[in-house]
């Protein structure tokens, strides 16, 4: 409950900020509140469930069924065999994620080898496990692509997730999520080229040249065409001006801390990075861009292109207040910040706290702006909430068993917004809470109240009815974020591009939370197994 006091606390100080930070656009996120131009997928106006979406999710439910069938025919003719550990794990294939949490399970680094000719009585079943999965995955992908047809990027991509998860080599689904093949490994292109250069992947050190491996791990370093001591390098790069420079895919890191916490960050951001793009894949493409790469045309990934997302993580929060104290004057009070004037993601390493919630909720802010070079205004005048509600939501991005997930009921900014609504009964309504702009929003007395709603809010544009509004949500962020002036001020509200009202809106989301709520008390009440 501590924590949950944390986030409920009232930031007097903040609003003084906030108002500061007005003039500059700042996207921040500070320590005490309550806690790109492309369009997306448009020009189709949805319905509450348009009747076309409907047919789909009948299609994908018929699919599911005859899968479930065949795979309990495979599992029954186990349990036949007293082959139960087997079936158990047959019948587990067809559990589907839960609506609750988004979820993406780690993929198999390789290639999955071939099934031997002759199998011994008791593994025959893994010759039909095979071709089921395969030929259900066939099915989903060519699924996906009447579903991007239709303007639904995100439910398009939750089925290319599926393909993965049940024909891991599925070409095209590994490359729409960011991968490719080479030799026998499924590795992001740019790995690709780093390894057809001679470089390998080091936890500790980053990319390096496969022959320098044995001297990093002894203790040196290779510093201006030379070999030198690791305390030696330390010693250099003490000075940020000049910082290790960690380069991955899509970031840029530099740092005073050490080369290691470099890659650190850098590789938590990798990781984030690629389940906000699959998340978010309708933001950063049009329809016809979609199209084309779900029809096998390169993306702009696989292609090289694009400048990396840049980031500076300084050693000690003390230097951080320093360097930045000319840009904001109440540096002092913030965690981590994004700066829109500069491009660049700002951090400092707090050895007493995680602040891992920061990085990600910053680098949602980035990596939403930075989706064009043009520099621009974002929610002004109204709709301010969802910039702040969605970089709240992206907090909960974890990696725990091998499963990548955003979304946990439990995270401490939704607990938050429960307890707002349940126990506070604070609550805005819809079209009032949309009607704030940026100045409104970060200036309001109930700005940490405001902010447990937006990441309510969120939560639920996100979740709600297995996903129905987030297509609508991510097409709404598209607008505020467009290049286009007139776009930008046209921007339309979620109730014009889903067909529901704001109070039905009111209504789903009290209901949501509610149901929220009794769900997650069931569940701890429930006995250990």
């Amino acid at each position: 409950m501590i924590g949950l006091k944390f986030y409920l606390r009232r930031p007097r100080r903040c609003r003084l900020l906030f108002r500061r930070l007005l003039s500059v656009g700042l996207l921040v996120c500070v320590v005490l509140p309550a806690s790109s131009g492309r369009t997306a997928v448009g020009g189709t106006r949805r319905r509450s469930v348009s009747g076309r979406l409907v047919g789909l999710q009948s299609q994908h439910r018929r699919l599911y069924k005859r899968f479930v069938a065949d795979l309990d025919k495979i599992a029954r003719s186990c349990e036949q065999k007293n082959l139960t550990a087997e079936a158990e794990r047959i019948r587990r294939l067809a559990v589907p994620a839960g609506t609750d949490l988004f979820t993406i399970e780690e993929l198999p680094k390789t290639v999955q080898p071939p099934i031997p000719v002759s199998l011994p009585e008791d593994e025959m079943w893994r010759r039909p496990l095979r071709y089921t999965r395969q030929r259900y995955a066939k099915d989903l992908y060519l699924l996906s692509r009447r579903v991007l047809h239709a303007g639904y990027p995100s439910y398009a991509y939750k089925l290319v997730r599926e393909v993965a998860r049940q024909d891991p080599d599925h070409k095209s689904a590994r490359r729409l999520l960011g991968q490719v093949r080479l030799g026998n490994a499924w590795v992001t292109p740019f790995a690709a080229r780093m390894i057809r250069r001679n470089y390998v992947w080091h936890e500790r050190y980053g990319w390096l040249p496969k022959s320098y491996i044995s001297r990093y791990e002894n203790g040196e370093r290779f510093e201006n065409r030379r070999w030198i001591s690791a305390e030696k390098a330390r010693e250099i790069h003490r000075d940020f001006d000049n910082a290790w420079q960690i380069r991955t895919a899509h970031y840029l890191v530099k740092t005073n801390d050490s080369l290691e916490q470099g890659v650190k960050i850098a590789a938590a951001l990798e990781r984030f990075y690629g389940v906000f793009f699959q998340t978010f894949a309708g933001f950063f493409h049009t329809r016809e861009q979609l199209q084309r790469l779900f029809e096998g045309r390169k993306s702009r990934s696989e292609t090289g292109g694009g400048r990396p997302y840049r980031v500076n993580y300084y050693r000690q929060r003390e230097e951080y207040n320093r360097r930045l104290q000319k840009k904001i004057s109440q540096i002092a009070i913030t965690n981590g910040l994004y700066y829109p004037r500069d491009r660049i993601a700002y951090f400092f390493h707090d050895p007493k706290g995680n602040n891992t919630a920061t990085l990600y909720h910053e680098a949602t802010h980035q990596l939403f702006y930075e989706s064009s070079s043009r520099n621009r205004p974002i929610a002004e005048r109204r709709n301010f909430w969802i910039v702040e509600g969605i970089a709240c939501y992206m907090e909960s991005f974890q990696i725990e068993n091998g499963k990548r997930s955003l979304g946990d009921p439990r995270y401490i900014r939704f607990r938050a917004a429960r307890y707002r609504y349940l126990v506070d009964h604070y609550y805005v309504p819809m079209k009032r809470f949309s009607a704030m702009g940026l100045h409104e929003f970060q200036t309001s007395e109930n700005i940490s109240k405001n902010y447990s709603q937006a990441s309510g809010l969120a939560h639920f544009l996100m979740h709600y009815d297995g996903g129905r509004y987030r297509d609508a949500l991510i097409e709404h962020l598209s607008e505020l974020y467009s290049t286009n002036p007139q776009e930008r001020a046209a921007a339309r509200s979620l109730s014009s591009l889903t067909g529901v009202t704001n109070a039905e809106f009111d209504q789903q989301y009290g209901r949501y939370l509610a149901d929220q709520q009794a769900s997650l008390k069931r569940h701890s009440n429930r006995p250990s197994p």
